[in-house]
């Protein structure tokens, strides 16, 4: 499949018509600013906790959230007119402090034109129901294989379940949550994959559901329910001689993950570090290797790869040979009878060996997708490092062996881009909204408005890194560029940022 696609991330690129231009908003120059708040509501802004305001101003004002601690959690500014605009309450997927919170708007003078409190007790969660997912394996033991609840939210904030943390059998095992959330005086359905590898003896369990700071938002004690209600797939393929499995398919990670948007950046090691699969990844290796007495470090990659080899090839899409949308790994398992293109096929390999403890890396080629392997130099014998310590690792066709190059590769390291698999952050944006908004008649000249949602996509905290917008000449010269730093970003966080620029006066 090819991999052409040209992803420039964090540079706000501005350019400007005359038909872009929206917006003539003009401030109240001989008044005093008026602020008329015409509704307030609790909402969900995609993960972050909120409140959703209408309201009408006469003049500029800037608008302010301070949580129960007197700290701005929030805050932006609007010009003359009516406007429906989105305050988050709490981080992403955070809850909410319970208290009181001070909603303030302020005039171009900073003078306080307008405050209303507004008490807040937090989500209160009960589950209703439960149902358990318990796998039957080849030796007719059952495994607990997932749960999921129905689960009610009685309070006045939306909640964010993060982790289930189950007790049976005197032993503990959580599992993380797959992401929804739960708004007030709704219920839905949650879903968690869990595992517990021995069947159990006990008749009852106990079910702890937490946000993300560990925070009880519910309990329960479950009866145990064993049925056989985990589908399983059966593969065979050849590795010096027939070799058979079968594969236990969790429903509920399956669908979270063919329902997911496909991430903007090129570097496709967020495929890897999406971390709710890791347990599932875990499960398949053991599953897998149980059939293998190989010790060697080659032949165990050799014979892992094997299997990826044998499924299918199949491309993103038949009548548009540039189209690129990469699968995760259960996604190139199970979707028909199994496989993928290149970077499917790559993306599975790398996140087994790297599950198995090997440091691997995903190599990009204009129109290729390979792994490459970080083994030592005496390794293999028959082969040497195809780029800065990796072997290269073919998975698209089948018998190619870790080390060996295919011929239309061997002369193009200069053309690689190496994307390791070593815990490291990984940064994507989105326009809040899809847009930016442009106002050219208010009473600070013509600014753009640029609102982003960052988030980390990769294994660990992103610290102390710089969002920048602003207008860029043709020779790359900046002009008129803002600035925002972010101290830390949290694996699988977002955070929003705006930045207001002024669009330079010598622009047509």
């Amino acid at each position: 499949m090819p991999l052409t696609k040209k992803i420039i991330t964090f540079t706000v690129f501005i350019v400007l018509s005359s038909s872009f231009f929206s917006g003539c908003l003009f401030d109240d120059l001989f008044g005093g600013t008026e602020f008329s708040l015409i509704s307030v509501s609790i909402t969900d802004d995609d993960g972050f906790p909120s409140l959703s305001l209408y309201f009408s101003c006469t003049g500029t004002v800037n608008v302010k959230i301070l949580n129960p601690g007197s700290k701005i959690i929030d805050s932006d500014s609007y010009f003359k007119g009516d406007h429906d605009i989105i305050l988050h309450l709490a981080d992403f997927r955070h809850s909410v402090t319970p208290g009181s919170y001070r909603l303030r708007a302020y005039d171009n003078n900073d003078k306080e034109i307008y405050s209303k409190t507004i008490t807040l007790s937090g989500s209160d969660l009960s589950i209703l129901s439960s149902e358990q997912k318990w796998w039957k394996k080849d030796n007719g033991k059952y495994s607990l294989f997932g749960l999921s609840f129905n689960v009610q939210n009685n309070g006045d904030t939306p909640s964010y379940p993060y982790e289930t943390v189950v007790d049976i059998d005197f032993e503990t095992i959580s599992g993380l949550v797959l992401p929804s959330v739960i708004m007030p005086g709704k219920s839905r359905d949650i879903n968690c994959f869990i595992y517990k590898e021995s069947e159990t003896d006990d008749d009852t369990f106990s079910v702890n559901l937490k946000d993300i700071d560990e925070n009880i938002l519910a309990s329960e004690s479950l009866s145990v329910d064993i049925v056989d209600n985990v589908p399983v797939e059966h593969f065979e393929w050849n590795f010096r001689g027939k070799r058979q499995i079968n594969i236990p398919k969790s429903d509920y990670l399956y669908d979270y993950y063919i329902g997911l948007d496909r991430y903007s950046v090129e570097d496709y090691s967020a495929y890897v570090f999406n971390p709710y699969d890791d347990q599932y990844i875990d499960i398949l290796i053991d599953l897998f290797m149980s059939g293998f007495s190989g010790t060697k470090d080659p032949d165990i990659i050799n014979y892992a790869v094997s299997f990826v080899q044998t499924l299918e090839y199949k491309s993103d899409s038949k009548t548009n040979g540039s189209y690129e949308y990469p699968n995760y790994p259960l996604e190139t398992i199970f979707t028909g009878d199994g496989g993928g293109d290149c970077e499917d096929k790559a993306i599975y390999t790398a996140h087994i060996l790297k599950n198995m403890g090997y440091t691997v890396a995903l190599l990009r080629f204009p129109d290729h997708m390979a792994v490459g392997v970080n083994l030592s130099e005496e390794a293999i014998s028959a082969y040497e490092f195809f780029i800065d310590g990796y072997y290269f690792l073919e998975t698209t066709t089948g018998g190619k062996l870790c080390g060996f190059v295919p011929t239309e590769y061997r002369e193009l390291t200069s053309e690689v881009i190496i994307h390791p698999l070593s815990d490291r952050p990984l940064l994507d944006h989105s326009w809040q909204d899809g847009t930016i908004t442009i106002f050219t008649s208010t009473d600070i000249w013509k600014i753009v408005k640029v609102v982003l949602i960052v988030e980390n996509i990769g294994s660990i905290t992103a610290k102390n890194f710089v969002v920048e917008a602003g207008f860029f000449t043709e020779s790359g010269l900046k002009s008129n560029t803002k600035r925002d730093t972010i101290v830390n970003l949290a694996p699988g966080m977002k955070e929003k940022v705006v930045l207001s620029v002024n669009i330079p006066k010598s622009i047509t």
